[in-house]
């Protein structure tokens, strides 16, 4: 009996501590995220530049044209800068968050803005020396 009780207070606490971990990641690739958009919104592309894995790309899919367009960190910070994109501020919410190990993370969420379209966004996160960057942007507008 007392190796029952002992049992469930262990695999309890094991599980309490994943849950706190879990909780923490996700706080931690959502405050990534957030400062990303936020940045986007405000056009400040140096604020923007540390949250770009060199490799990030944006891949914005037109559905009127039935093709996607690539573009590269370059590309898209000097998009930011010069206001062709971003610039006015989008709350977004998170719709699914799942991590592939302690490293790497795909976040699927909506982002809107009253008179501007809806974008449904599904971005891929990546964890190097602690620090989470965003290394895709995948885009799609919603009518």
């Amino acid at each position: 009996m007392k190796t029952n009780i002992l049992a469930i207070l262990v695999i309890f606490t094991l599980a309490s501590c994943q849950s706190n971990a879990q909780n923490s990641q996700i706080k931690e690739v959502k405050s990534a995220l957030k400062s990303y958009i936020d940045a986007g919104d405000i056009n400040n592309s140096d604020k923007l530049r540390p949250f770009l894995h060199d490799d990030f790309r944006v891949v914005l899919y037109d559905k009127k044209k039935d093709q996607a367009s690539i573009l590269d960190k370059t590309t898209y910070l000097s998009f930011i800068k010069t206001k062709k994109f971003g610039g006015y501020k989008r709350n977004a919410t998170y719709e699914d968050i799942q991590f592939i190990g302690q490293n790497m993370a795909t976040i699927k969420a909506t982002l809107t803005s009253k008179g501007k379209p809806t974008l449904k966004n599904f971005y891929s996160l990546v964890k190097i020396k602690s620090k989470w960057m965003v290394v895709q942007d995948y885009v799609t507008l919603i009518p």
